[in-house]
């Protein structure tokens, strides 16, 4: 089972079955400062959350519920990094990763939930408006039924839907 997911950037299909964290190749250049991501969710986690087990084997996991995840990264790419991946798209340790926008009270609903998150530097990082300009930065943008799909946990059924996404980004000083 994989979550079913939909993300800025491309897919490395040769390498999906012997690397899946490594096969996704997350943003894409991006030449603006981004302030806030918003938009609009619906989200039915599915009935049974179930793991993997070191047989491959899909598990049900008593008493666990699945969440989706949604969110913005901005990331520097530099010769030893050309993209993120699922590996470390979201690591507190990656020194790449400039900041993000991430929903923090993710939730079931089936009404539209509106979202309205800034875009937050990591400690220590800031955007060079001179590598912005450069094209030294990329975004990437992911959504997922299961927010722990990409090690093949979640629900069957757990379904997501967005609406209306917006990146809005800070003005250019003239």
């Amino acid at each position: 089972i994989a979550a079913g997911n939909l993300f800025i950037g491309t897919f490395d299909g040769k390498n999906a079955v012997s690397n899946p964290l490594g096969a996704t190749h997350f943003g894409t250049p991006f030449y603006n400062e981004p302030s806030a991501f918003s938009g609009y969710y619906k989200y039915t986690p599915g009935e049974t959350y179930c793991e993997t087990d070191v047989n491959g084997n899909f598990v049900p996991v008593s008493g666990k519920t699945d969440m989706f995840n949604l969110y913005l990264v901005m990331y520097e790419v530099t010769e030893s990094m050309q993209w993120l991946d699922g590996t470390n798209v979201l690591s507190k340790d990656n020194p790449n990763i400039i900041g993000t926008a991430e929903i923090p009270d993710r939730h079931a609903s089936d009404e539209w939930v509106s979202f309205n998150v800034p875009f937050i530097c990591r400690e220590g990082k800031s955007i060079d408006h001179f590598k912005l300009k450069s094209g030294a930065y990329n975004m990437a943008v992911v959504m997922s039924s299961s927010q722990d799909g990409d090690y093949f946990c979640g629900a069957i059924g757990s379904t997501l839907m967005v609406d209306e996404l917006l990146i809005t980004c800070a003005l250019e000083d003239k």
